[in-house]
């Protein structure tokens, strides 16, 4: 005889911290298009202050990446935003790498 399915219409609840991951990958996506914006209109010569808030977004979204990995795994909690926090933020460092390297390849 065949298992019957059985479902359950409660919703789990988010992982701790999930929304503060989601708001550093928010920052750190704004950071970074705030840096392009910046060194676009400044003809790539930008002020110091563009390199610190492209820090600033380095150092959120690592933390973000590094924090994806949950401690304790509870199977009563949802962390699927946060891993997706966590995958965005993956992506801006790919991003930030390939400025990097396009930036010390063409001024070196």
């Amino acid at each position: 005889m065949a298992k019957k399915k059985r479902f359950n219409y409660i919703r789990k609840k988010l992982a701790a911290g999930t929304w503060f991951r989601v708001i550093i990958t928010i920052i750190s996506f704004g950071l970074l298009v705030a840096c392009i914006t910046a060194s676009t209109l400044m003809g790539g010569q930008g002020p110091m202050y563009v390199g610190a808030l492209g820090l600033t977004s380095v150092v959120f979204a690592v933390y973000a990446v590094f924090d994806m990995i949950p401690h304790v795994k509870d199977p009563e909690k949802n962390y699927i935003p946060a891993r997706m926090a966590g995958f965005a933020s993956g992506f801006i460092l790919l991003i930030w790498m390939f400025l990097i390297v396009v930036g010390l390849i063409k001024f070196s």
